[in-house]
């Protein structure tokens, strides 16, 4: 329990401070990008804009989560972490949207533009700050296994990599190529699709009771098998609810043992499966006997 707080402390902590560089890229973006007349820099500022709007949603969901199991939601809150990965890529997706449509309007109209060396430099300054914010994000949800904060990085990813595309249009439009900056504005919005479909993948799968992956039910077998007492097992039911999972299953054992004595070797492999996904997990072991002769 102390380590699931930790990770939400963790959790709050970087997503505040990407919360904080968002608000500051975006405005840095767009002002420079209308000033200039860069419609990719300001495309890329909207797409910061909706990272500010995500992690306030992210953040929603983070604190929701925390709460403990009640009457009306005996399962705890977990899936609300879900909720807001979904919602990242619902923004992430209409973001993309919008930005497909300004520039394929331009390309249509014919308007050329030279934004000058200013969308150079913010670009690079976004990518290294998004790249860092990137990293240090998707290093927390790997230890507090939050699918929100991780869909959080992706989105930080994202930004990184559509900014990497402001920079290489507005280098295409200084050499000589105008049309390279709504170009660059085309794969902007191709990266933040791509992103959105991938976020929204795995949360629909949580949400609609998708089991865990192949490699997690892989280690439940192993641990369960390794249980001493053991003789089988079967039925086995697995899902996500946040960063949580939870697994019931059915094993089988020796029909002449105690009740107390087959209700210890069921508390060993609950155990056994809890610490082969790394502790966040609520497992449900149901006994049933077993002759050796079978087995």
């Amino acid at each position: 329990m102390v380590s699931e707080r930790r990770g939400f402390a963790a959790d709050l902590v970087v997503t505040w401070t990407g919360a904080a560089a968002n608000v500051a890229l975006m405005l840095v973006k767009l002002g420079v990008g209308i000033i200039s007349g860069s419609v990719a820099l300001v495309a890329d500022g909207v797409h910061s804009l909706s990272d500010v709007a995500t992690d306030l949603v992210v953040l929603g969901g983070l604190r929701i989560a925390q709460r403990p199991a009640d009457e009306d939601h005996s399962y705890g809150h977990g899936k609300f972490e879900t909720l807001a990965a979904a919602a990242v890529a619902l923004a992430l997706g209409g973001a993309s949207v919008w930005l497909a449509r300004e520039a394929a309007s331009d390309l249509a109209v014919g308007t050329q533009r030279v934004a000058g060396f200013w969308p150079l430099i913010v670009a690079a300054v976004s990518i290294a700050v998004k790249e860092a914010l990137y990293r240090a994000t998707s290093k927390v949800a790997r230890t507090s296994g939050s699918p929100a904060t991780a869909a959080n990085a992706w989105h930080h990813r994202s930004d990184a990599l559509s900014s990497v595309a402001v920079f290489i249009g507005a280098a295409a439009a200084l050499a000589g190529w105008p049309a390279g900056d709504s170009i660059a504005a085309l794969a902007v919005a191709g990266l933040v699709a791509l992103a959105a479909v991938k976020i929204l993948h795995g949360a629909v799968h949580d949400l609609t009771e998708g089991a865990l992956s192949p490699a997690e039910q892989s280690r439940v077998r192993r641990a369960v098998e390794s249980v001493p007492g053991v003789r089988g097992w079967h039925a086995l039911r697995t899902r996500r609810a946040g960063r949580g999972a939870f697994v019931d299953m059915h094993i089988e054992v020796d029909p002449h043992l105690t009740v107390s004595q087959a209700h210890e070797i069921a508390s060993e492999a609950e155990h056994a499966v809890e610490k082969a996904l790394g502790g966040r997990a609520h497992v449900v072991v149901h006994i049933e006997p077993r002759e050796e002769e079978r087995a």
